[in-house]
């Protein structure tokens, strides 16, 4: 399915009926990282993942900016006539879902999963729970020279691994195309906007992840009674691709307490 937004069309895919769960990706991912969820909940739930403009099977140019993901968001939800969505956003695609609650506060939603991202990138000496390594100082060459190292454990399970590939080696990801978005990203901090949300919003956050120093979740609970954490083991960033039976419970609960 194609959903058409200024400059681009995104390409979008829809499984099942029943309640929406829309799936957010991370930097420079694809859809198809989304694939053990889709079998697990289609049967039961309408899922929907899509591409950003410029990237997979979407057209247009990458985005420069978290704002414009989270008006091609605002329009998937809106085009597809989805009522209290439950959005579930992966890396850089949590940071969409905060830009879209700020910038579209009136749509209602059932509910916020954030899987293994920090509410603020860079590390300060009043913030340590950033992307490791990254400052203001060294943002400049983190942008083009990528953290060194595994993103992942012990790797995606094969079902997700080829899909993933499938799609990678269709259109690759040009990263220096998404220079710009990653800047924003970079820079965001949704700190206030979480510690202010109203709609029930759980982290599920990498036990061995490499990317962050964990203790932004319990530092969030103490500020937002509607903030939870569960820390899921036995894997890396991609903790929905690496053990989908564990996070799949996680979003199973979340989804049977918050209706």
């Amino acid at each position: 399915m194609q959903i058409a937004v200024p400059d681009a069309q995104l390409a979008v895919a829809v499984e099942g009926s029943g309640r929406p769960i829309v799936f957010v990706n991370g930097f420079g991912s694809y859809k198809e990282i989304w694939t053990a969820q889709v079998a697990a909940f289609s049967r039961r739930a309408q899922t929907v993942c899509f591409d950003y403009r410029g990237q997979g099977e979407s057209t247009g140019a990458v985005a420069t900016s978290l704002a414009a993901l989270a008006n091609d968001l605002a329009a998937v939800l809106s085009q597809l006539q989805l009522k209290r969505p439950l959005l579930v956003g992966h890396s850089m695609g949590a940071s969409v879902i905060w830009a879209f609650r700020q910038r579209h506060p009136d749509v209602p939603v059932s509910g916020v999963l954030v899987v293994d991202q920090s509410p603020k990138m860079l590390n300060d000496h009043q913030w340590q729970f950033g992307f490791r390594g990254l400052t203001a100082r060294t943002a400049p060459v983190q942008l083009h020279r990528p953290r060194q190292g595994h993103e992942t454990l012990h790797g995606m399970v094969p079902a997700v691994m080829d899909a993933f590939i499938r799609a990678e080696s269709r259109r690759p990801f040009d990263r220096e195309q998404g220079v710009a978005l990653l800047a924003d990203h970079f820079q965001a901090d949704w700190r206030a906007q979480i510690s202010n949300e109203t709609a029930p919003v759980l982290f599920a956050t990498a036990a061995q992840t490499p990317y962050f120093n964990n203790g932004y979740g319990q530092w969030l609970m103490r500020r937002n009674a509607q903030v939870r954490e569960v820390m899921i083991q036995n894997c890396g960033h991609d903790v929905m691709a690496e053990v989908p039976e564990a996070f799949n419970q996680t979003l199973r609960h979340f989804m049977l307490q918050n209706k």
